[in-house]
């Protein structure tokens, strides 16, 4: 590589190896990396390192910045009139509008974020994009779900510079549309019409996915499918659908010219129709929202052209890194997007593998075997970031990629082009619309066949950060090309990351795990005996849930493949709404909950032997009425570890009774009811039971302001340590035989700068 491209790759280096770090250095530490990499770059010595400092500091500038200028803890919940116009496509879920509006700069918006996601429950009016509105909202900063093994949504919303999450509240006011908005409403307006002429409903998603880079319509089946397959970058815009944009347009130029070529000598058609091509591209890769994938196929396509205008060669590596360079450069914040992982991932290991190597001419009309090595290649490539990022190994995605791939580029992406520029036009598309709806219900029936076949997909967690490293260097060599030394050894490397697996607890030792859950309550334990969930998280009860989209995830990271027993606490959609992701996992007889709803009611006396662990049903009695939140499963576990009470939403009264049956009882670690509701956890109720630590599953900015300062304060008089979700993510205890209980959260064993740590175990 030439001195030139390197001054792109160590900086471009520093700012990704920057995204990593697990705290910010401040604006003094900040300023401190940018004088050692200025100084650095006047000797040749510290040149390589005062670049990649200077990429660091690049980054590090923009993320301290960011999370500066984000609206504030202490305000969060209050109202304030801002002025905006709305970026993107809304996004209709349930009930709710969602959208992103970026707010004016003036007086008016003073200290409030740039960017903020804005939710509007039942909108009486229509939002489109570039719409612009004087709307009241209630602000807060940005927060998300924090679970082992599962999405980070704060660190989406911090890659989208998003600076506060807001609902609209009752008073608004619409203000003349920005012209801003219309390609957003040229794609609005072609997603409605590609819905509307298409039968299937899985299919007309997946078009305006394809084309359109909207997911909005996207149902949960076909994103799991999609996942589970391996196939989920087909959703992608990428290098094949702007190539092939900026293809027809270059071969139809260059047919159009042909005549004029015999009028005017001088005339350059290949040029020109190159020109036409890439204006073409630069036009699909705005109508498809510049996602970043688009800009770095647009930037690689840009550097050939550009290359071929001035008669000069580009390698493809130099046009990927070039890419690199300017995506980094305009958005620094890239790395934090996993679309930018996959993008420049997959593309970067075909070329590492294929770019150095001679080209056979008797090679050159296998196209098959072509295929099948480069399926093959990026399946050893992505393994690292498959297993590190999305806790899964895919054996089914070769299989699947090599069907799906020459499907959507031959038939699907054409049809869909051709779709698409007969509704601009305003032509009949009837036919070439069925085209692709044929072709995308072949690749939906396809996937479904291979994703049914046993050894299709496996969950599957790292071991470790260094071991997805070593997978990665390990990958690479592995790739190398010819002349590469020993590429076998590559092997090696990519052991630890495939055998590494998480240890079980063992029979006299219980781990427990209080998921992130928002409003609700979900709690995972388990040992080598036994996997129990306490209670599914909120969800609507027919599998639109979160512990439908994260319990393979999370038990393949504890090592477990299923789960043994439920016990859904009382019926209340935050306690009992992911059932509907659950019951066809466990056995009918091994669900316990109320008895009207249940063939097998949770009732006190009820008990279990997990290992060492003794599980007791304490409440509700069978002779007791439905008495609603104050029927809930109350379940006590002792054991040599320790002990801890669930008490699902129970009020004092209930503690009452408690108190006069058990004594309590005594447990060293309480999940308190309702989150921390006012009318539980009663003084009385705390003595009795002494606890050392007590756990409150709530949203981080709760509107009932659980857990309640009355309740708050009785923990402090009681002399309980007080830790929530809400506050810390989701939360770990151990118990082993001959220690106290231990706590951690996801705060502490997952570091990053964009978490909030303090006062979290």
């Amino acid at each position: 590589m030439g001195r030139g491209w390197r001054f792109l790759l160590l900086p471009a280096t520093g700012c990704v190896a920057a995204a990593m770090l697990p705290v910010l250095p401040g604006w003094g530490g900040l300023l401190l990396i940018l004088v050692l990499s200025l100084a650095g770059l006047g000797f040749r010595i510290s040149r390589a390192p005062a670049l990649f400092l200077l990429g660091m500091a690049w980054f590090l500038g923009h993320a301290q910045w960011l999370t500066d200028r984000q609206w504030p803890e202490d305000r969060a919940g209050d109202r304030q009139r801002v002025t905006g116009t709305v970026a993107g496509l809304p996004v209709q879920h349930e009930q709710s509008l969602r959208f992103e509006i970026r707010t004016d700069r003036g007086a008016n918006n003073a200290n409030v974020p740039r960017r903020i996601q804005v939710s509007w429950f039942r909108p009486p009016v229509h939002v489109q994009p570039g719409s612009r509105w004087n709307l009241e909202l209630e602000l807060r900063p940005p927060a998300g779900r924090d679970n082992p093994f599962g999405f980070d949504s704060r660190r989406d919303l911090l890659s989208k510079r998003i600076g506060a999450t807001a609902a609209v509240r009752d008073d608004f006011e619409a203000l003349p549309d920005s012209p801003r908005g219309l390609a957003d409403r040229q794609r609005q307006r072609l997603a409605s019409i590609l819905q509307a002429e298409t039968e299937h409903r899985d299919a007309a998603a997946l078009k305006r996915a394809l084309g359109l880079a909207d997911r909005s319509a996207m149902q949960a089946d076909t994103s799991d499918l999609l996942r589970r397959t391996g196939t989920a970058h087909l959703l992608a815009i990428s290098g094949l659908h702007v190539g092939m944009v900026a293809g027809m347009v270059t071969l139809l130029c260059s047919l159009i010219l042909a005549p004029l070529v015999l009028l005017g000598g001088r005339l350059d058609r290949r040029r020109i129709a190159l020109a036409g091509g890439l204006l073409a591209a630069m036009g699909y890769a705005m109508l498809a929202g510049f996602t970043l994938p688009t800009q770095r196929a647009l930037i690689m396509l840009a550097a050939v052209v550009l290359a071929f205008f001035f008669r000069r060669g580009i390698a493809p590596a130099h046009a990927l890194l070039l890419a690199l360079a300017a995506v980094l450069l305009f958005d620094p914040m890239a790395p934090l997007a996993t679309g930018f992982w996959l993008s420049f991932a997959a593309v970067g290991v075909l070329v590492w593998a294929f770019a150095w190597r001679p080209v056979e001419p008797a090679a050159r009309s296998q196209w098959l075997v072509g295929l099948m090595r480069a399926q093959l290649v990026v399946a050893v490539g992505l393994l690292p970031l498959n297993i590190g990022v999305f806790q899964q190994l895919v054996p089914g995605a070769f299989l699947a990629n090599l069907g799906a791939i020459p499907l959507v580029g031959i038939w699907i992406l054409p049809a869909l082009l051709m779709e698409m520029v007969g509704v601009a036009l305003g032509l009949g598309t009837a036919w070439v619309s069925r085209i692709g709806e044929t072709g995308l219900m072949m690749l939906i029936h396809g996937l479904q066949w291979i994703d049914q076949l046993r050894w299709s997909h496996m969950p599957w967690v790292a071991g470790s950060q260094t071991a997805v490293l070593l997978a990665a260097i390990g990958a690479l060599w592995l790739l190398a090309p010819r002349g590469w030394p020993a590429r076998g050894l590559g092997v090696i490397l990519l052991l630890p990351l495939l055998a590494a697996r998480p240890g079980v607890p063992g029979k006299a030792e219980l781990e427990m795990w209080m998921l992130d859950t928002g409003d609700g309550l979900a709690v995972l334990m388990h040992n080598e005996a036994e996997v129990l969930l306490y209670d599914t998280g909120p969800g609507d009860g027919q599998g639109n849930d979160l512990i439908g989209r994260e319990l393979d995830s999370m038990l393949a990271g504890l090592n477990h493949r299923r789960i043994d027993r439920v016990v859904v606490s009382h019926d209340h959609r935050a306690h009992a709404g992911g059932l509907g992701s659950i019951q066809d996992r466990v056995p009918p007889e091994r669900i316990l909950g109320s008895p009207e709803h249940f063939d097998n009611p949770c009732l006190a006396g009820q008990a279990w032997q997990a290992g060492k662990y003794r599980f007791r049903i304490l409440h509700p009695s069978s002779g007791l009425p439905d008495l609603g939140a104050n029927s809930s499963c109350v379940l006590h576990v002792a054991g040599p570890g320790g002990s801890m009470l669930l008490t699902g939403a129970i009020d004092a009264a209930v503690e009452a009774r408690l108190v006069q049956l058990f004594n309590g009882p005594p447990a060293d670690v309480l999940v308190l009811s309702a989150g921390g509701h006012r009318r539980g956890s009663s003084s009385s109720f705390l003595a009795a039971v002494s606890p050392g630590l007590a756990l409150a599953s709530v949203r981080r900015h709760d509107r009932f302001e659980r857990p309640h300062p009355e309740v708050r304060q009785r923990l402090d008089a009681a002399g309980v340590r007080l830790v929530s979700t809400g506050q810390c993510g989701a939360l770990r205890v151990r118990m082993s035989e001959g220690r106290a209980p231990e706590i951690r959260s996801m705060a502490t064993l997952k570091p990053r700068f964009w978490k909030q740590r303090d006062h979290c175990p």
